[in-house]
């Protein structure tokens, strides 16, 4: 049999193989969507709620509640244990919350337990099943969130503790200083960050407790990522670059922000949108066939691309994978779009500065910036680019094998 029969029969196979495995996880998916979101009667009990639940996902709250010395009970014992505990447990589990997530709990309180739906991601859905607060129904043909009526006065009284509601404060504070740190900044080693919220907490921090309200926001969040570096931002793919680049820019302070841009920023799921990001958005829409809301997810890839370390020409790789360029000039306006762009986006690279602010300090680690446009607008920029022509972007591929695809 030849190599050439060998390798499409190879390629079948991972093909099927990885159409079984899309299938079967979009049965998985679709069991469980079903699961959460059945027939429910308001109000609840955990009794009745917690009856519905598999052996596996009764472990997953007493894991999550820490509970020792029940491991080995069957599904009816460890009901009953779950039923006392969690009313107890209530306060301690609020004790790591931010506002986002205890001003849920509230409002879901004070709505008689129960609440439409708001836009949740499946792992918050998870992260509430799995300490037994709120769990998932439809009612009236409309998906709710609904709270046991064992809990609901608890949560409500909780709202007066102020004790509690200072310190759900602090982690807000703390989950948002983070989080818009690692925004600019990319990754952080644990030091780093202890020292940077020290300075904007103005007070020493309690370093076992701020590792426990992160790791029990990024559960809920999703927000950064942990490996022996540090912390990073999700979509930091290279932390130890990240880290090696910081180290090359040594005598280089991180760029300086206030308190209150990073608490701006820290919000899950942020993005910058500066003028140079907003002029390109607005430059797509007027002349592309795009709708704003698919050129606004364009340019935040290029955002993070820039962040991640890409240069113009893998940029422009990208540009040629979701655009047709007609000319030299398309290509050369798209060009002087993204060189702009990445001069005015605070890198991970540069400790949270944009090239611009850096030119003067850092002339040798920026990358070059392209030819300007105006060394373009002769009688040749509106001519057709041969399929067979370089590539204008510079990549050293023919035109058709890169922006011309």
């Amino acid at each position: 049999m030849s190599n050439k029969v060998i390798n499409k029969e190879l390629e079948k196979g991972i093909l099927q193989v990885s159409t079984g495995l899309n299938k079967r996880t979009k049965d998985l998916e679709e069991k469980q969507d079903k699961k959460h979101w059945s027939e429910m009667k308001v109000p609840i009990t955990l009794q009745e709620q917690l009856g519905k639940l598999t052996k596996h996902e009764l472990d997953e709250i007493r894991r999550s509640l820490e509970l020792t010395g029940v491991s080995s009970l069957k599904k009816a014992e460890l009901i009953t244990v779950l039923q006392e505990l969690i009313p107890k447990s209530l306060r301690q589990v609020c004790i790591q919350l931010d506002a986002e997530r205890f001003r849920l709990l509230t409002k879901i309180a004070h709505n008689d337990g129960y609440m439409i739906a708001p836009e949740l991601e499946p792992h918050q859905i998870r992260y509430f099943r799995a300490r037994g607060l709120i769990f998932t129904g439809t009612f009236q043909e409309k998906r709710i969130l609904a709270i046991p009526d064992e809990l609901i006065d608890q949560i409500i009284t909780l709202e007066e503790d102020k004790n509690l509601t200072s310190t759900i404060k602090r982690n807000t504070e703390w989950i948002k200083l983070t989080f818009g740190l690692l925004y600019y900044y990319g990754t952080l080693s644990i030091s780093q960050l202890e020292k940077m919220l020290e300075t904007y907490m103005k007070e020493p921090l309690r370093l076992r407790e701020y590792l426990d309200v992160i790791y029990n926001a990024n559960s809920y969040h999703k927000e950064i990522s942990t490996d022996d570096v540090g912390y990073s931002n999700r979509r930091v793919f290279d932390s130890k670059k990240v880290k090696q680049e910081h180290q090359l820019r040594d005598s280089l302070s991180f760029y300086p922000f206030t308190k209150k841009e990073l608490l701006k920023v820290g919000v899950a799921g942020f993005v910058e949108r500066n003028q140079s990001y907003l002029q390109f958005v607005d430059f797509l829409t007027q002349n592309y066939e795009l709708d704003r809301e698919r050129a606004d997810g364009i340019v935040e890839e290029c955002v993070y691309a820039t962040r991640i370390g890409d240069g113009p020409n893998e940029i422009m790789q990208y540009f040629g994978s979701v655009l047709e360029f007609e000319s030299l000039a398309a290509v050369q306006a798209i060009m002087n779009q993204v060189v702009h762009l990445m001069n005015n986006t605070r890198q991970w690279f540069l400790k949270g500065y944009t090239p611009v602010e850096l030119s003067a300090q850092e002339k040798k680690s920026l990358r070059p910036v392209l030819v300007s446009q105006s060394k373009h607008n002769d009688s040749n920029t509106s001519e057709k680019i041969g399929r067979n022509d370089p590539c204008p972007c510079g990549s050293g591929k023919k035109y058709k094998k890169c922006c011309g695809r």
